[in-house]
């Protein structure tokens, strides 16, 4: 049986940048004149909120049968899911993927997932 992808959370400090933790590239807000702007180095499998996805990574798309689909036929699959692109995500089966989840604090219902794995 395949592992699946190991998470941690962050609550408390949501709004701390997010780093690669195999090469360190921040990969959401790098750029200080645009912090939305993405930078996902190698080991990025996926960004993503609870809305959409902002980048999948070819590895993502073969892990989770996503290759060849449009946007919104991989929409429908994670709204399918019970728990979103969370849950979703939590189904990654890539060798040692860290999936990192940050979620806002109530009243917010908001999350943002990034997930990295090592290059094979």
């Amino acid at each position: 049986m395949s592992q699946l992808i190991q998470r941690t959370e962050l609550k408390t400090f949501y709004y701390t940048p997010v780093h690669c933790p195999f090469c360190g590239v921040r990969v959401m807000g790098a750029d200080p004149d645009d912090e939305t702007r993405i930078t996902a180095c190698a080991h990025t499998l996926f960004i993503a909120h609870d809305t959409a996805f902002e980048y999948r990574s070819a590895r993502l798309d073969d892990n989770l049968a996503l290759k060849g689909l449009s946007d919104e036929d991989v929409e429908a699959k994670w709204l399918a899911n019970a728990r979103g692109i969370d849950g979703f995500t939590d189904a990654v089966t890539v060798t040692d993927a860290i999936k990192v989840a940050a979620y806002a604090p109530a009243p917010s219902a908001y999350g943002s997932y990034y997930g990295f794995a090592p290059v094979e």
